[in-house]
């Protein structure tokens, strides 16, 4: 802005200083100075603005629409077939086998056996008798008895001791006090309680505690060892010779018939019969149920879902821009003559 106002005054003096022809008198000294001049600039602000539009929506419809198509039926029917099977079937066969027979015959045989004889016999053997005899003898117990003992223990007593304490004690004290009666306007004085506190001197007691030993006889129990004669019996065995009767069993071989079965085989040979199990082939006849595919068309409704154009006028909020002068304030500098011509 400096420049612009610059150039206006330097180009309104150059045509007058090139125009120097003849004399011309002096210019006066130009001085600038900064004022403030008020303007006007375009803004652009943002704002909304309701537009209607039409707008193509595509609906989704369910529509019910016939559908032909060839479905295979089955159908069943009977058919006759043949087929062989194998017949199980049972016949006798006459079988030979050799078996052994066993026959038992009577023989006389004989044996020697151990026979027991018993006999009365005496006889000498030594036996051990117990016996008690008395001892004496000396044993050492430990008797009981109680010694007394003095011992110290420390015992602490509490002692009351005097003490004075100044407290602070609230009491009742009358006081005048005056009243103005609402009715008369009469001021009187009236008799009233009200709490004094002073300063009291109080005895109370305080514990001190005091230790000392203090002796006490106490009763132990001991135990001292005693030696005693006793008489103790004594458990003993002595030997003795004893003769007694005893019976005697003894065995001698004695020989002895008897009689025995003894097992005497023979070969024989046997015919029995087996029934043995055979298939054989049959044919048989029997009916048989053919199941065939049948084409047939049918129709049938079916649920078609079409999409439709559906057009309606939709109301929205769309931003614009918009210019806006708006006053400013500027600084510029501005040439000033000063003096005359």
């Amino acid at each position: 802005m400096f420049r612009c106002f610059l150039g206006l005054a330097l180009g309104g003096l150059l045509p007058v200083a090139a125009a120097a022809c003849w004399p011309c008198p002096t210019l006066p000294p130009v001085k600038f100075e900064l004022r403030t001049v008020t303007t006007h600039r375009t803004e652009y602000r943002t704002e909304y603005e309701v537009v209607h539009r039409t707008v193509t929506r595509r609906v989704p419809e369910t529509v019910m629409k016939e559908v032909r198509e060839t479905v295979l039926v089955p159908h069943w029917r009977e058919e006759t077939r043949q087929r062989t099977v194998m017949v199980p079937a049972t016949r006798l066969e006459t079988r030979h086998k050799v078996v052994f027979r066993t026959d038992w015959e009577r023989q006389e045989r004989e044996r020697t056996v151990m026979v027991p004889r018993t006999q009365v016999v005496e006889q000498r053997h030594t036996v051990h008798v117990p016996e008690v005899r008395y001892e004496r003898r000396e044993q050492t117990v430990m008797v009981p008895y109680v010694r007394l003992e003095e011992r110290e223990r420390p015992v602490t007593v509490y002692r009351q001791v005097p003490e004075t304490r100044t407290e602070r004690v609230v009491t009742a004290e009358k006081v005048a006090v005056p009243v103005c009666d609402p009715c008369t306007g009469l001021a009187s004085l009236v008799c009233a309680v009200v709490p004094h506190v002073e300063n009291l001197c109080v005895t109370v007691f305080r514990c001190v505690a005091q230790c000392h030993l203090e002796r006490y006889t106490v009763a132990v129990p001991t135990a001292r060892p005693e030696t005693r004669s006793v008489t103790v019996p004594v458990p003993g065995v002595r030997e003795e010779v004893v003769t007694e009767r005893v019976p005697v069993t003894t065995l001698q071989p004695e020989r002895r018939a008897y009689a025995v079965s003894v097992p005497v085989p023979r070969r024989e040979v046997v015919e029995y019969q087996v029934p043995v199990r055979a298939l054989v082939p049959k044919v048989e006849t029997y009916r048989v149920r053919v199941c065939e595919q049948r084409p047939e068309v049918r129709v049938r409704q079916v649920p078609v879902t079409v999409v439709r154009e559906v057009r309606e006028v939709v109301a929205e909020t769309v931003p614009c821009r918009v210019p806006v002068t708006v006053p400013c304030q500027v600084t510029v500098c501005v040439p000033v003559f000063c003096g005359c011509w």
